[in-house]
């Protein structure tokens, strides 16, 4: 192989390269949403008038390099995989006030780069819906993005029966 042949193999090595690094930093530049949850929450604090149990506390935290706006926080009930593929939900709810008690209200909100936002979704026997059942999903929607981010509900342990710990420890 002649010189001029290696050297247009290394440029061409060179360039995907670095349109690879330009790839890589554009995707790290937008705002990418993490959410975590969790299931059985709780709030301990100062006062007694706004501590609160069987909560759901959604946290999304912002891992890109630019800012977004929280919109809406959502549940949704999905009981197919095509429903949650193209994320058409059998119900869809959706939670106004999602802040702790005693703190003001937090939709719209914006969160910058490694910052986070917290949700919440209290229990409402009202309602009647079983949120532990395997089929719901609580996220949100942010004002870059159409599809909303979603995290999925687990199903709710059972307790092993009080005999059941002694079979097992023998």
């Amino acid at each position: 192989m002649e010189e001029s042949n290696w050297i247009s193999i290394y440029a061409a090595a060179v360039g995907t390269a670095a349109l690879l690094l330009n790839f890589r930093s554009w995707y790290e530049a937008r705002p990418r949403l993490h959410l975590s949850l969790m299931v059985d929450g709780m709030t301990i604090g100062g006062d007694s008038e706004f501590d609160e149990k069987d909560l759901l506390i959604l946290t999304v935290t912002n891992r890109g390099r630019e800012t977004t706006m929280i919109t809406h926080m959502i549940l949704f009930e999905m009981t197919s995989f095509y429903q949650q593929l193209r994320v058409r939900p059998k119900k869809s709810y959706i939670i106004p006030n999602p802040q702790l008690k005693g703190y003001p209200h937090n939709i719209p909100s914006d969160i910058d780069p490694a910052k986070k936002w917290v949700g919440v979704v209290r229990k409402r026997d009202d309602i009647g819906i079983n949120l532990h059942d395997g089929h719901h999903y609580v996220g949100v929607y942010a004002s870059h993005r159409d599809k909303p981010y979603l995290i999925k509900i687990p199903k709710k342990k059972t307790a092993l029966p009080d005999n059941t710990e002694a079979l097992v420890s023998n």
